[in-house]
């Protein structure tokens, strides 16, 4: 992407540059009428080879204006600056899945992130709408650790049955979309599939069909790490080649999920460090390790037991005196 300088958007304030993509450069901005924080998308102008077609951002903002949950990113308003056009949509300080999967992440971590994807894609999906791109770059955080699902440029609206999906990312995608065939919401559960394999191991399940190349025969699920192994069901079940062979929704997933975590006892000396993590999430507005939490619980000790010391001496001297 070419565009170098900072934009002057009316009714901006420019902060930052946050990346870029091959058609839109993104800032970190505040809303001026609202002082609000936004992420500012602004996308080459028509006359550019990578440009998008103004009709692709207006289909992105419809369909994502149609959405209303925590876990999916909203976004608030669009325009025009000069020969360009730019979206509004929610600002997430928390970073990206993929910076999280390069810095390892914890077991208890990869199920909160999938219970939140799936609850947003849940709602995605009662809409009739396909995402279409489910892959660790569109996944950001809010600073209490809640995963937001964001960009809506490669969905669809599928209604009641399937639809055609514009772009997707290779590695990411349903055999189906792969193909150009109809998908619908269990396409987005393959893409999920995919970032679940790779929060675990920090690769994909398998390796990307170059663009253009004949689509190579079904390879087999890889098998997890032992000490993952317990997940393997669900595993497969997302990355079934067949559709219909997948959880038949969201909720299917989920529910499957906990049956997993009922049976296993692996999951079982996840769950109270899972559920203290998020309490404790929601408290401070923030996410901190286990290792944070025993120094701040020994920092406290120490202070009780400081304070209680004075509090000996104090009587002591008293009594002295």
């Amino acid at each position: 992407m070419g565009q170098a300088v900072v934009p002057h958007v009316a009714g901006f304030r420019i902060l930052r540059r946050l990346g870029e993509g091959a058609s839109a450069a993104v800032y970190h901005a505040i809303q001026e009428d609202s002082e609000r924080e936004v992420a500012l998308k602004v996308f080459e102008p028509m006359e550019e080879p990578d440009a998008v077609d103004p009709a692709d951002i207006e289909r992105e903002r419809g369909l994502a204006a149609a959405l209303r949950h925590r876990n999916l990113a909203r976004i608030h308003a669009m325009g025009e600056y000069g020969e360009r056009r730019w979206l509004a949509t929610e600002y997430l300080p928390g970073g990206t899945l993929a910076e999280r999967i390069a810095a390892r992440m914890r077991p208890a971590d990869v199920l909160q992130v999938v219970r939140d994807l799936a609850q947003g894609l849940g709602h995605a999906h009662a809409q009739g709408i396909v995402h279409g791109d489910v892959k660790p770059a569109n996944v950001l955080f809010r600073n209490a650790g809640e995963a937001v699902l964001v960009d809506f440029g490669s969905a669809a609206f599928a209604g009641k049955g399937s639809a055609r999906l514009q772009g997707g990312t290779p590695g990411y995608m349903s055999p189906e979309q792969a193909a150009g065939e109809p998908v619908d919401g269990r396409s987005d559960l393959y893409g999920l599939g995919v970032v679940l394999h790779e929060m675990l191991t920090g690769r994909l399940p398998r390796p990307p069909d170059e663009p253009g190349a004949e689509l190579r025969r079904p390879a087999p699920v890889p098998p997890l790490p032992v000490r993952h192994r317990w997940l393997q069901p669900l595993l497969d079940a997302l990355l079934a080649e067949r559709p219909e062979d997948r959880p038949a929704d969201a909720r299917a997933l989920l529910h499957l999920l906990s049956s997993l975590c009922a049976a296993s006892p692996e999951a079982q000396a996840l769950l109270p460090i899972a559920a203290e993590e998020v309490a404790r999430a929601r408290v401070h507005g923030r996410h901190e390790s286990v290792r944070e939490r025993q120094r701040r619980r020994r920092r406290w000790i120490l202070l009780a037991a400081t304070a209680l010391a004075l509090v000996l001496v104090g009587v002591l001297l008293d009594r002295l005196l």
